[in-house]
């Protein structure tokens, strides 16, 4: 059967449930992945941990060498102090690399990106029940297009999380380095490297959020589009973090091939769920005429 005749049986299956009207907005609203996020997060967390246990134990070694050099045990104080601090970051950067490719980083980012397409199913079929009564196959979101989607996603996230600790590292130990050249105690410089840890942990945190609602919104427009839905609604989250120029495009109609402008000074143009930290989602709106979907065997539409 090609695909010309399957959408004109799924549109005959489906037209009572259209009456007299070309459109049916969806009745459903999609819930954001939030369980995928948490347990993105788990991992970014402990990945970036690494790095704190790392710091424990390699941080005592150059307040000793500061408190020798403070009590005059050392011969050229200044170089001294500055080649140990070198040395001590350089064998941190090896052992680093060789515990963080222990991690499994890549299979956890894969698990993530299934559990991400699982709850992305699971909402659409909701959303197709609720709205037009049938029940969708299984199997038919795993196929190629999104496979190849979710292995890209799955690089460009390895990519992204591999570089924040040796990056964060990085400038670790210019903290260390210019602190004892401009004359500080050690525990102002622990500090600040407590301080730079957090950032880098929080950056590690809002990277998690950001890349899941990115490739829940590539699912979501991927099945809607293969749905042959050419319009949608968008729909924020409705909580008080919803940023402004979002809460003015609630409840309003877009085509998915004509995003709308989610930021006036810049004009940059973008769906939901693909903005920066975005939850906000689509509600397709389905037409009779082009409506397609691949409904399970015995499926009648008068569920």
């Amino acid at each position: 059967m090609n695909d010309t005749v399957h959408g004109h049986m799924v549109q005959d299956l489906l037209r009572h449930r259209f009456g007299s009207h070309d459109n049916l907005i969806c009745k459903y609203s999609p819930k954001y992945p939030a369980q995928a996020e948490r347990e993105f997060q788990r991992v970014t967390n402990a990945y970036i941990r690494i790095l704190n246990e790392l710091l424990k134990e390699s941080l005592p070694e150059i307040r000793d060498a500061a408190r020798a050099e403070k009590e005059g045990q050392r011969y050229d104080d200044a170089s001294d102090l500055i080649a140990k601090v070198k040395t001590v970051f350089s064998k941190m950067a090896v052992e680093l690399e060789r515990r963080t490719s222990m991690f499994s980083l890549r299979s956890k980012i894969e698990s993530m990106a299934r559990l991400t397409r699982k709850l992305s199913i699971r909402e659409w079929k909701k959303a197709v029940k609720s709205t037009l009564g049938i029940d969708l196959m299984d199997d038919y979101y795993t196929g190629e297009l999104y496979r190849t989607m979710m292995e890209r996603w799955v690089e460009d996230n390895v990519a992204l999380i591999k570089t924040i600790p040796q990056e964060s590292l990085g400038r670790m130990r210019q903290i260390v380095l210019e602190g004892y050249r401009n004359g500080e105690t050690t525990t102002a410089i622990i500090k600040q490297i407590q301080r730079a840890y957090s950032v880098d942990r929080r950056h590690a945190q809002l990277l998690a959020r950001d890349q899941i609602a990115k490739l829940n919104g590539d699912i979501t427009q991927q099945q809607q589009q293969d749905a042959g839905v050419v319009e949608y609604v968008w729909s924020t989250s409705g909580d008080s973090r919803v940023r402004p120029s979002h809460a003015a495009l609630n409840r309003k109609r877009f085509r998915w091939d004509d995003p709308p402008v989610v930021d006036e000074k810049t004009g940059r143009r973008c769906h939901p769920g693909k903005d920066y930290q975005c939850r906000c989602c689509a509600l397709p709106v389905f037409n009779i005429k082009t409506v397609d979907l691949p409904v399970t065997k015995g499926g009648d539409g008068r569920g």
